[in-house]
């Protein structure tokens, strides 16, 4: 009798649980889900820009595939609302079961303005030493019109130059193509909603992401 009190309290709190959640949902303000690259920051696919996430939080499961290697991330980003966002992505092979932690941080030092760009750094600590050298970037972003564009370079695995062009081909479909690791990439971003969206890459391989963000 008291474990079925006990499940039957569980199964309560579950369904307080989701109805605060939805709560939640209705009087936040939903923001551009389209803004975590894969890796964690945010930014285009598998590069960041020079944005950052205002005050809430967004995440960005993807999955890719590289020859014979299953790259599953699940980056996790919080915006503090003061030109700042930290963050943390789980990275798991396949053929491995443990998921390994990637802390990740950027700082926009100038922000976009009519002749200005806006700039950013950031970087990536592993503390587990399984991608090699820590990274560190800076990078600018620019808008006019339908394209933005992004540059930067840095190290570890976003060693060299990197850049991006984003094309609006309608209010909810984007066209990227993008240069990281001496590799050209090609994406196409689809905002399913005004907190969800959908990105498609090829990189090295195809990868699938699905992003969401929640302004608070």
């Amino acid at each position: 009798m008291v474990k079925g009190k006990k499940d039957g309290g569980k199964g309560m709190k579950t369904k307080v649980l989701l109805i605060v959640t939805v709560i939640a949902l209705s009087f936040c303000g939903l923001a551009n889900a389209g803004t975590l690259s894969n890796w964690g920051p945010t930014g285009v696919s598998e590069i960041p820009n020079a944005y950052v996430l205002s005050f809430g939080v967004g995440i960005g499961p993807n999955i890719g595939f590289y020859g014979e290697h299953t790259l599953t991330r699940i980056p996790i980003t919080l915006g503090l609302g003061v030109g700042l966002e930290i963050g943390v992505t789980g990275v798991s092979l396949a053929s491995e079961t443990e998921v390994i932690p990637i802390i990740h941080a950027k700082l926009n030092i100038i922000e976009e303005k009519p002749l200005l760009p806006s700039i950013s750094v950031g970087g990536l600590l592993d503390l587990n030493n399984v991608l090699g050298a820590n990274t560190f970037y800076l990078v600018l972003s620019k808008e006019v019109g339908n394209l933005k564009g992004h540059i930067g370079a840095g190290s570890g695995i976003y060693e060299g130059i990197f850049g991006a062009l984003e094309f609006k081909l309608t209010d909810k479909i984007d066209l990227i193509g993008f240069y990281k690791s001496e590799k050209i990439g090609v994406a196409l971003n689809i905002n399913i909603l005004s907190f969800l969206n959908a990105t498609i890459t090829y990189h090295e391989g195809f990868i699938g992401q699905i992003g969401a963000s929640i302004s608070l």
